[in-house]
């Protein structure tokens, strides 16, 4: 059996086009990790592939070096193993701060003029500085006596939908892959989203109530943890016959590492530093239609799956 495995990196830039600097630094970049020669492919004009060999024992410390190289750069590397990227079947994603840009339970704070208190423990959560359960129980805490009567429908029209998740949904379910959001904000709006996404499966927590619709600070049933994301992801997958290698978890927070630790494939969006050093791939372009690229789809194909 051979001890090398077949990978491709995919680099994306984040302006129109791959500068002339960049390209030269990719390529003695590909030269320092791997002895072999490589092919390359052009997805667009800021987007090419390059396929090649490595040994297998080297593929951990080689993807920590591809997610340093890029890291803070104007350009993405992507590193995966050759095995067929455009047969992914299930996309399971985050909320907040993936398919929308804002963070819910901060605009719920704001009614009470505490969103600096509650930004402050989610920023921290995020970067995996708090058990999420923990930070999760602070900020609900905080929102304690807030008439929740109206916020759902208010909300729906304050959120905002990340750039190119529109057009990304659309092409994945053309391709008849499964979707989900795993949320660990609230079921109202992760509903919303996944109606105006067209998403298959919405999972979120629900926050309590007293019986006039005030927020009494505490939440109802099992926490959308990132053990849960996880546990979700693999029951989404077993009732629809696909394997977990053929699945991609998309977040940005360190509660997302885990079901990106259980999908074939992880993506992290414009994540925090630690987030990306741990995460299987990092995506920091300003919109989530190109992981379509990370895909294997080139310009046009994409053009074709998103009329």
């Amino acid at each position: 059996m051979s001890d090398e495995t077949k990978c491709v990196i995919t680099l994306i830039g984040h302006d129109d086009e791959i500068p002339e600097d960049v390209s030269i630094r990719v390529r003695e970049f590909l030269r320092e990790i791997s002895s072999t020669n490589w092919s390359t492919k052009q997805l667009s004009s800021r987007c090419y592939e390059f396929t090649f060999n490595i040994k297998s024992a080297e593929y951990g410390n080689i993807l920590q070096k591809v997610k340093s190289e890029c890291l803070n750069q104007t350009y993405d590397l992507i590193l995966q193993k050759l095995i067929d990227q455009k047969g992914k079947k299930l996309f399971v994603f985050d909320m907040d701060s993936t398919l929308i840009y804002q963070e819910v339970i901060e605009l719920i704070a704001s009614y009470a003029n505490i969103e600096d208190k509650v930004a402050e423990i989610t920023e921290r959560a995020m970067n995996g500085e708090l058990d999420f359960n923990e930070s999760l129980r602070e900020r609900v805490l905080l929102l304690k006596g807030i008439n929740s009567t109206n916020i759902w429908k208010e909300l729906e029209q304050k959120i905002e939908i990340t750039n190119g998740v529109k057009p990304l949904t659309k092409a994945l379910k053309k391709l008849g892959c499964y979707l989900a959001v795993c949320s660990g904000g609230f079921i109202p709006l992760a509903e919303h989203i996944k109606n105006e996404l067209g998403l298959d499966y919405a999972y979120a927590n629900t926050l309590g109530v007293d019986e006039e619709n005030i927020l009494n600070g505490e939440t109802i049933g099992e926490i959308v943890n990132g053990d849960k994301k996880a546990e979700l992801l693999l029951e989404i997958a077993a009732k629809h016959g696909i394997d977990p290698k053929q699945a991609v978890a998309i977040g940005d927070g360190a509660n997302d590492l885990k079901m990106m630790s259980v999908a074939g494939f992880g993506i992290a969006w414009n994540a925090k530093p630690k987030v990306q050093l741990e995460a299987p791939s990092c995506l920091n372009t300003k919109s989530l239609l190109d992981v379509l690229y990370i895909m294997g789809y080139t310009q046009s194909e994409i053009e074709d799956l998103i009329i």
